[in-house]
């Protein structure tokens, strides 16, 4: 398995590289007036309008540092009605993919009903690194927010 890490705060996250589209150097952002502190805003990706959440503050509740390590991970995420979306992830420290194995994986001792994202943890020699689960890291409302049903023309 291998996974693209970065931080939010002082810990450490890995992505499923198999979710990952690519990874993009930090952009100006549109602002969406009246969202959520964690969407970040929107950019112009390949043509398409494209949703950015900001994980630090989605994790931590302190917004992304503009770094030269902050980047925009896009991934495919598919919503509940079956559409195929694609969503911006702006992380800090994105500077490296870690390999692990399956089995290697440890299951947390504390789970928090409030983020049933936070899925297994591995351990290197700085530590620990959390594995997010992308089908559960939004809420409904979230989801809804981020990509809005369409709407039938007529």
């Amino acid at each position: 398995m291998l996974l693209l890490q970065f931080q939010a705060g002082t810990d450490r996250y890995g992505l499923d590289i198999e979710q990952v589209i690519e990874v993009s150097s930090l952009v100006a952002l549109r602002a969406v007036p009246h969202a959520p502190p964690q969407v970040a805003g929107t950019f112009n990706y390949r043509g398409t309008l494209t949703p950015v959440v900001d994980m630090t503050a989605l994790l931590t509740g302190v917004p992304s540092r503009p770094r030269m390590s902050t980047r925009i991970i896009l991934v495919a995420y598919k919503g509940d009605d079956g559409r195929s979306h694609t969503l911006g992830l702006l992380a800090e420290a994105v500077t490296e993919m870690i390999s692990c194995q399956k089995e290697d994986l440890q299951q947390p001792v504390v789970r928090v009903s409030g983020a049933p994202y936070l899925g297994d943890m591995i351990f290197d020699a700085h530590g620990s690194i959390q594995v997010l689960d992308m089908e559960r890291l939004f809420t409904r409302d979230m989801l809804f927010i981020l990509f809005p049903p369409e709407v039938a023309n007529g």
